[in-house]
């Protein structure tokens, strides 16, 4: 039997090749990378949605929705009712034990821990920002930065000039942003900033001498059996708190239900209710917008229902009134909001308050399997055989990649500006998965391989297919959130490649050289603008 190496080249000449190949890879990869996170899944109870007083067919076209909406493309999506897991969408290549990276969804967990600490009299709402840093303060102390305090950090009131920039380049964040401009008094108004929670993580490092991470990790995780958990930190050891947190679709559900709950589990209480009440309650109005509580968002048009809300789509959607915890995990340009009618409109569309009649729709929503849309075109093509096991040199470009090559025709290696190879099993007709010690495409380009504790190697899923001499191939990082799709078109010496970063409108055109390891001069140009 040949071993994993040569399974994944192809370089044994006895070894079954095409898609056999790349079938028993995905399986190989697949179980390595279950063991690897240990799965931790499965931890929550599960029922039939008519059990709930919800119908099968609801939560199908709820999933269908989802899956249809333009310009997005779902990753998970876990539907509670009474504490119970009532219907759970993980469409391939994606899988229930996969971490997911969270952008502002992270910052309803700091509001977690500050009202923990506040519970145990380590600090209090109207503590003041200064008194917490000291040694990090301007020489000249404004009076709008001398009255800047807890609650106003919890409620995006700083009166901080939001700067989204000074992350990706200052290694000392908190004296920097000390000493940043305010251009309003503290509590007066509305601006939207993630330092303002990366300072509320500061604030509780300070205040426990932990980090937020191994504070909730103390004080909540334990107790929901949250253990694949991460968290990115910034230059100075600190969790980035607005952004950053790596965990499993069903430890959000997890948690979701503990604030449904009003912060008790299991007849424990891990959060103080009265906090929990706050954080859930519109603590800044906004005209014509959805309200604001601390660190959480109100959902205009149904009072009493809050959300965690990050980029890109990742929402726990908490319906006090309906006992519902609707989890999503995506990547969606568009306005959410119209999608998260769907909870309304569709799932709920029918829902009682007493159990439904068994139906045979449930057999068939539990027999239904889910898959993200795949390429569609041809297995082979005489183009690639020139160029199998050739190296295509590239230039700068925001995939953060400096070469590929073509290891079969089902297997493409990508080597990374940091010198780092991974190689990527492509599935034709279906999705393939494979490990790569490569760092995965971020969203936020400007700080790819910055201030993370989040290593590789991470899983990409794949598939191609042939569109006549274009080879299209479509690239999910899987336990991560980026997506790529490439076009490839080969003319001699030179590749012309076509890259769209995590489906937006924008493209970004490379030419490759086929060169000798030696040689390397290719050209980047933007095609309709660059990525980001």
């Amino acid at each position: 039997m040949p071993n994993v190496e040569e399974w994944i080249t192809g370089t044994d000449p006895n070894f079954l090749n095409g898609m056999k190949r790349y079938v028993l890879i995905t399986i190989v990869v697949a179980l390595m990378g279950w063991m690897d996170v240990g799965a931790q899944v499965n931890d929550l109870p599960r029922t039939s949605p008519e059990a709930v007083g919800i119908r099968s067919e609801q939560v199908a076209a709820f999933f269908d929705s989802l899956l249809a909406y333009p310009r997005c493309e779902i990753h998970s999506t876990i539907v509670m009712r009474h504490g119970k897991v009532v219907g759970e969408l993980f469409p391939v290549p994606f899988r229930p034990e996969y971490q997911h990276t969270q952008f502002s969804c992270s910052k309803t967990f700091v509001a977690a821990a500050v009202g923990i600490a506040i519970g145990e009299k380590r600090l209090r709402l109207d503590d003041r920002l200064v008194s917490f840093f000291p040694k990090q303060l301007p020489k000249v102390v404004s009076w709008r930065l001398n009255s800047i305090t807890v609650r106003d950090l919890l409620t995006m009131q700083s009166g901080f000039v939001v700067d989204t920039k000074m992350r990706n380049a200052s290694t000392q964040w908190i004296k920097d942003y000390l000493a940043h401009p305010m251009n309003a008094a503290p509590g007066r108004r509305f601006q939207y900033d993630s330092i303002d929670t990366y300072l509320l993580s500061a604030i509780v490092q300070q205040v426990t001498g932990m980090t937020l991470l191994d504070y909730l990790a103390e004080k909540v995780f334990k107790y929901l059996n949250i253990r694949e958990v991460r968290w990115e930190q910034s230059p100075e050891g600190i969790n980035t708190g607005g952004w950053g947190l790596y965990i499993q679709g069903e430890s959000l559900a997890k948690f979701g239900q503990l604030l449904l709950q009003r912060g008790q589990w299991n007849g424990r209480q891990l959060i103080p209710a009265q906090w929990v009440g706050e954080m859930m309650k519109q603590q800044v109005a906004r005209d014509k917008s959805d309200g604001y509580g601390y660190q959480m968002w109100m959902c205009q048009g149904h009072p009493g229902t809050v959300r965690a809300d990050g980029a890109y789509g990742q929402y726990i959607v908490i319906i006090p009134d309906k006992d519902v915890v609707v989890v999503i995990n995506q990547c969606n340009l568009n306005d959410g909001l119209r999608q998260r009618e769907y909870i309304w409109n569709t799932l709920f569309k029918g829902m009682q308050d007493v159990a439904l009649p068994a139906s045979e729709a449930y057999r068939q929503l539990q027999q239904r399997e889910w898959s993200l849309p795949l390429l569609e075109g041809e297995l082979t093509s005489k183009v690639l055989a020139d160029y199998l096991g050739k190296t295509i040199s590239l230039g700068k470009n925001p995939l953060g990649w400096s070469a590929l090559r073509f290891v079969a025709d089902d297997i493409m290696e990508i080597t990374d500006t940091a010198g780092r190879k991974g190689q990527v099993v492509m599935g034709h007709q279906a999705w393939a998965t494979s490990s790569v010690p490569l760092y995965p495409l971020n969203a936020r380009y400007a700080v790819r391989n910055q201030f993370s504790t989040i290593s590789p190697p991470f899983l990409a899923g794949a598939c191609y297919a042939w569109q006549g001499d274009e080879l299209q191939v479509k690239l999910h990082f899987v336990n991560w959130m980026g997506a790529v799709l490439l076009k490839l078109r080969f003319e001699g010496n030179t590749v012309n490649i076509v890259a769209k970063e995590n489906y937006q409108s924008k493209t970004v055109s490379m030419t490759g050289l086929v060169v000798e390891e030696e040689q390397q001069t290719p050209k980047t140009t933007p095609d309709g603008g660059a990525a980001r």
